[in-house]
């Protein structure tokens, strides 16, 4: 995409990094405000005052905001999508992010974000609370660099609010916007290395839930079919479904029914993780999971598969690679290494490569022990990061637009 750095802008981007490291106090207060907000994604309230605080910032860079996709108070929150034109013609860049967190009402509180020794726990830290913020200070420094967030061209940001169960609400957003963009780039965190994402598993989020017959334990259990030994069973056969030689991994992450001991239990649900690295492995782990749904081990149990949330494959792709490798050019003119990695978490960005869009995921601040309370930001590794966002905004935006 983009050739030698010029010395030009070399120092360009070095500015850009020594402007965030000034503000480095002002990121970590922004990052306080967000994270000690509950945006669980069943939080809608939470997941809006998420999504107004970061679009109030990129309307004061000189954004306009779509109205939501999704009226308020119908139980979900909508995609945040702001958009910036510049004066000049030029390509279209599609950033994404998500404002949802995994962690329950209350975490916000009973473990509020912390810095010690460089390094900011918290719940959302990195997954993606520090992204968010990132995309804002890495704007606000372009733009007192370049007088303008954009040089050319469309920039538009889109924010999920539901990324975390797969984006029900916010892939339609996502979508809108992907099909005209010539090029993506999503806000999670770098791995622990610094790399890059390149290529993620998709995933399918599914609930089986088992219907059987009542009956007492003691009395007539003959009588009872029992949906929690339907389900202990496909528990079984599905755990079965991951194969280390195809990549392939099932899980059941929740599994419950029944109501007392002396009762043989009449319904009982169970929650599964099936990813896989290829849409062919994918497809075939699909129907095997369906298979199982379709022949339950116990007689007179009946099961109905739902599925809750799923992504696609995001495989390397040629315009991938090339998208990487502008990212390699824009790092080498920081000195860093840039790197990507394949990684078995989904996200937005395999929605967005199934649409044929090249996409570079992790462009966020490095972090780790996401969806855990040991989830961490590392706070040096930002106007690294920053630098690296702004650098690869303005070498997509010094592209030829499209004929």
């Amino acid at each position: 995409m983009i050739g030698r750095m010029t010395d030009a802008t070399q120092e360009l981007l070095a500015d850009i990094r020594a402007d965030v490291a000034r503000r480095l106090d002002a990121y970590t207060a922004d990052l306080a405000l967000l994270t000690a907000i509950d945006s669980g994604t069943r939080d809608a309230d939470g997941v809006r005052r998420v999504g107004a605080s970061v679009a109030t910032r990129l309307v004061a860079l000189g954004f306009g905001i779509d109205p939501p996709l999704s009226p308020e108070g119908d139980g979900q929150a909508a995609a945040v999508v702001a958009r910036f034109d510049s004066l000049r013609p030029g390509r279209t860049t599609l950033v994404v992010g998500h404002l949802d967190t995994v962690f329950e009402a209350g975490t916000a509180a009973a473990r509020p974000m912390a810095v010690a020794d460089g390094r900011v726990t918290g719940p959302g830290v990195a997954d993606m609370k520090g992204g968010l913020v990132l995309l804002v200070h890495a704007l606000d420094a372009l733009a007192r660099a370049t007088g303008s967030v954009v040089a050319a061209g469309r920039l538009v940001v889109v924010l999920s609010p539901d990324e975390e169960i797969g984006s029900p609400v916010g892939s339609a957003a996502i979508r809108a916007e992907a099909v005209t963009a010539d090029a993506a780039l999503v806000l999670e965190p770098a791995r622990p290395g610094g790399e890059l994402i390149a290529a993620r598993k998709g995933m399918v989020q599914a609930r089986l839930t088992a219907t059987g017959r009542a009956a007492h334990a003691g009395v007539d259990p003959e009588r009872g079919r029992s949906a929690v030994l339907a389900l202990a069973h496909a528990t079984v056969a599905l755990h079965a479904l991951t194969d280390a030689a195809t990549g392939v991994t099932c899980s059941v992450g929740s599994l419950h029914g029944g109501s007392r001991p002396n009762m043989v239990p009449a319904a009982a649900a169970l929650e599964l993780d099936l990813r896989a690295p290829t849409a062919v492995t994918l497809a075939k782990a699909e129907a095997a999971l369906a298979a199982i749904a379709a022949a339950p081990a116990v007689d007179g149990v009946h099961l109905e598969l739902l599925t809750l949330g799923r992504f696609d494959p995001m495989p390397v792709t040629p315009d991938g690679a090339v998208l990487l490798d502008t990212a390699s050019r824009v790092g080498a003119a920081l000195g860093l290494v840039v790197r990507a990695i394949a990684t078995g978490g989904a996200s937005d960005a395999n929605g967005i490569a199934a649409l044929g869009i090249p996409v570079l995921d992790g462009l966020g601040p490095i972090g780790g022990g996401a969806h855990s309370p040991d989830e961490y930001l590392d706070l040096a590794s930002v106007p690294d990061r920053a630098a690296l966002l702004a650098g690869l905004l303005l070498a997509l935006a010094s592209e030829p637009a499209k004929p």
